[in-house]
């Protein structure tokens, strides 16, 4: 966005984010470029901003900005260094008045709504409306209730268990929340938990519940036969995750230190950057030896290459302990119409699907245990009623959205 734009004939609408949309690889940039996509099919001009890491690996688009290392909030709160905190970290920085000018001077003049996926740069939607146009729609998309999720995450990392310091984290995260979720026209949940608690804060709300969905991979020959090869036909159930803390902190206790219910011929396939922290997980105890001849790391794989080991595993491993919202790898098992072995964290908002054929919950490690060894000795699939998930693609996920924006910006 170079310059001022007038309003296009396209209602126009602006998402801003905290990580690049350019090739979207975990949840949330993949949430977040559906949301594009759904808009710009039924006819908006869409544009993206995202305020990034500089430390990010990633391609970034061209009207990005990188929140810099030598920014003095970089990995610092209340002057101690700690990680997973520059989210937050951005919203400070976003809430000056350079920023926020350099912001408003780029942006198109005539936006009719923006988008913010969870509330980090919600400083920047609130200063648009107040100083350039009050008529502009705001949208607050909660991917979960942050403030508990992140102190949940901090004190699952160890060492970082400072009780004043998480307190404060708490209290900040908790306000950002709140006021988005009060100025914001339209408050989008993903799960009904997750909006039943907004509702605390903004009872009079317009809130909408758009859960994440999924949109089929199809695989291509040349790649699954690149990866039967590979595979050498073993049977594995697929964990594809990113390295966000909650994939990967408490899972040697949630498969009881032990991956020993796989059958030796079988595997438990791991993708996405995840990967090396099940390997250091695994690697510890005294069942590293069954538990390494049981893995198969495949770490990052693109998109053709994700579609393609989808395609050819048993089922989906989800071993989550904690978080909030709902999980997008959840609804990618669900649809894929494979065994489905997890825990019960990672239903949250999935619950009507869990008397599903193939679908197995665990509430504890022995229960894991004896879903993982049911499955592994079943030849087939499971008979999956296809109807019960035509509702998780991303299209009808975001169809009340789509209606909430287009009827708030005909009341302007």
């Amino acid at each position: 966005m170079n310059g001022k734009v007038q309003r296009l004939k396209s209602p126009t609408l602006l998402i801003l984010t905290t990580y690049p949309l350019v090739n979207p690889m975990h949840g949330g940039q993949i949430r977040a470029r559906n949301l594009a996509e759904k808009f710009k099919c039924n006819g908006w001009h869409v544009e993206t901003v995202a305020y990034v890491d500089e430390d990010t690996h990633e391609p970034i688009g061209a009207n990005d900005k990188l929140f810099e290392r030598k920014n003095d909030l970089y990995n610092s709160f209340e002057g101690e260094e700690i990680l997973f905190l520059n989210d937050l970290q951005i919203s400070k920085h976003v809430s000056s008045q350079d920023v926020v000018n350099e912001f408003l001077k780029a942006v198109p003049s005539r936006l009719d709504a923006i988008h913010v996926e969870q509330p980090w740069l919600w400083p920047l939607a609130s200063a648009y409306r107040k100083n350039v146009n009050r008529e502009c729609t705001l949208i607050y998309g909660s991917a979960n209730i942050e403030s508990g999720l992140k102190v949940d995450i901090l004190k699952s990392l160890g060492g970082q268990k400072r009780s004043v310091l998480l307190k404060k984290v708490y209290e900040q995260i908790d306000e950002l929340e709140k006021t988005a979720s009060r100025e914001a026209d339209i408050v989008v949940g993903v799960s009904q938990a997750d909006l039943d608690t907004i509702k605390t804060w903004v009872p009079k709300g317009k809130l909408i519940l758009a859960p994440n969905g999924v949109a089929p991979l199809t695989a291509q020959e040349n790649y699954l036969e690149k990866w039967r090869e590979k595979l050498r036909g073993v049977r594995f159930l697929l964990y594809a995750a990113s390295a966000h803390p909650p994939n990967f902190t408490n899972f040697s206790e949630i498969v009881g230190g032990s991956l020993g219910s796989f059958p030796p011929n079988t595997k438990l396939a791991v993708v996405g950057s995840v990967s090396q922290h099940i390997y250091e997980q695994c690697a510890r105890g005294v069942f590293s030896g069954v538990n390494l001849s049981r893995l198969e790391l495949l770490f990052q794989v693109s998109n053709e290459d994700l579609a393609a080991i989808k395609a050819l595993c048993h089922g989906f491993f989800l071993p989550i302990p904690f978080g909030g919202g709902t999980n997008l790898k959840t609804a990618e098992a669900l649809q894929s119409g494979k065994f489905v072995v997890g825990t019960k964290e990672a239903f949250r908002g999935f619950e009507s699907y869990s008397s599903l054929s193939g679908v197995h919950i665990a509430d504890n490690p022995e229960q894991l245990h004896a879903a993982v060894r049911n499955v592994m000795r079943i030849d087939g699939a499971p008979l999956r009623n296809e109807g019960a998930v035509d509702a998780l693609s991303w299209d009808h996920c975001f169809e009340p959205l789509l209606r909430a924006v287009n009827t708030a910006i005909g009341e302007n």
